[in-house]
């Protein structure tokens, strides 16, 4: 008997032992629980084998007293109803599936955690440069376009920063030509049709347009020339010439060319407003009021009182970049152009300061106050505004 009990021996997790039909205990590793005839018929797993009609099976059920799980497998041996039970209890059969199941979760994490971290670090080796072009895009947009960035990497982002720091010192370089073409006399003055240039907005022949043409010219310039040093003229005329500069620039005209002391000027040659001739005269207008100021505190040999005449003229004219292979400049050439130089020169016998032709006084003469001048033997009758 005692060498029977012995295979039923517990080994391991597990718990064998053997029942009857009726579900008395034969053969258990506590021998007592033999001796004493216990009956397990109770128990869910011998209910089992007892109602089961095969002779071999496998159930999980929990334990009434325990109230823990246990996983159970039977074997019926072919008569009396006698069957070999072996049960164990569910967490130690799950034990070291358990214990790979929270190796994998924390080896998991760790994977995850470093993933994270490389992806950040890598992010940011994205990002940064990328907000560094950002912030370099709006200091270009506000007109800061020496932009002080550096590629970290030599990678697709390393050269984007380089194409645009590049793209910010063409942007530089290209403003410094616009004002330096915005304040040089030939070929344009003006800083719009020096935008206009580099936009490549100027047509490259001729252009028939109807157009206001100005010209000025200082009273007795070369008695006064010859009163001051060949400094002094420089600067006197570069003072002088600022202020005419300033009231074409403000009534929408451009400076078409300085002939000594003499201005040329137009409106809407390069481009129209529309209202060029109103302009036009109200530049004339600005000029003489500069003038005035201009002539303030003024006065002797080093600081004479200027005078000036001014001319203008409406009608059409061809404008276009004239000159040689070496050298071009945007004017207007034409009949209009001419008569405008002739009315100009007219101011000095009819001892005014703005005369203005017949053509550009019948698009003004319900805006401004004019009078008429006697007529002369020119293409045109010339007004004088008031």
């Amino acid at each position: 008997m005692e060498k029977f009990l012995s295979a039923f021996k517990t080994s391991g997790i597990t718990e064998n032992f053997m029942v009857n039909g009726d579900g008395v205990v034969l053969a258990h590793p506590n021998s007592n629980i033999v001796l004493s005839g216990t009956n397990l018929s109770n128990s869910p797993i011998v209910k089992a084998m007892l109602k089961s009609t095969v002779d071999n099976g496998l159930t999980r059920y929990e334990n009434e007293e325990s109230k823990k799980f246990y996983m159970g497998s039977y074997k019926k041996i072919g008569f009396a109803g006698i069957g070999v039970i072996s049960t164990v209890l569910e967490e130690k059969a799950f034990e070291q599936v358990y214990n790979i199941q929270r190796r994998n979760l924390l080896i998991m994490a760790i994977t995850l955690c470093t993933a994270i971290l490389v992806v950040f670090v890598y992010a940011n080796t994205l990002t940064n440069p990328i907000l560094n072009l950002v912030e370099a895009t709006k200091k270009i947009e506000e007109g800061q376009f020496r932009v002080d960035i550096k590629p970290v990497a030599r990678d697709e982002v390393g050269l984007l920063t380089n194409s645009f720091v590049k793209m910010g010192k063409g942007l530089e370089e290209r403003e410094k030509v616009k004002s330096m073409l915005g304040s040089m006399i030939d070929p344009v003055v003006n800083k719009e049709v020096a935008e206009m240039v580099l936009n490549g907005e100027l047509k490259l022949g001729g252009e028939k347009k109807n157009c206001a043409i100005f010209f000025s010219d200082i009273r007795s310039f070369t008695a006064i020339s010859e009163k001051l040093d060949p400094q002094e003229v420089v600067e006197f005329l570069n003072a002088y010439m600022t202020e005419m500069v300033r009231c074409v620039n403000e009534t929408h005209g451009t400076v078409d060319k300085f002939i000594g002391d003499a201005v040329m000027a137009t409106w809407g040659a390069a481009f129209s407003r529309g209202n060029d001739a109103e302009n036009a005269v109200n530049g004339a207008l600005m000029m003489r009021k500069a003038l005035l100021k201009f002539n303030e505190g003024r006065g002797g040999d080093k600081k004479p009182i200027i005078k000036i005449g001014c001319g203008l003229n409406y009608g059409p004219v061809v404008a276009g970049q004239i000159g040689s292979s070496d050298k071009m400049e945007y004017t207007v050439i034409g009949d209009a152009v001419n008569l405008a130089s002739r009315v100009e020169t007219l101011n000095k016998p009819f001892g005014t300061d703005i005369l203005i032709s017949e053509d550009l006084y019948n698009i003004v003469k319900d805006i401004f106050k004019v009078e008429k001048m006697k007529a002369i033997k020119v293409k045109t009758e010339p007004m004088m505004t008031k």
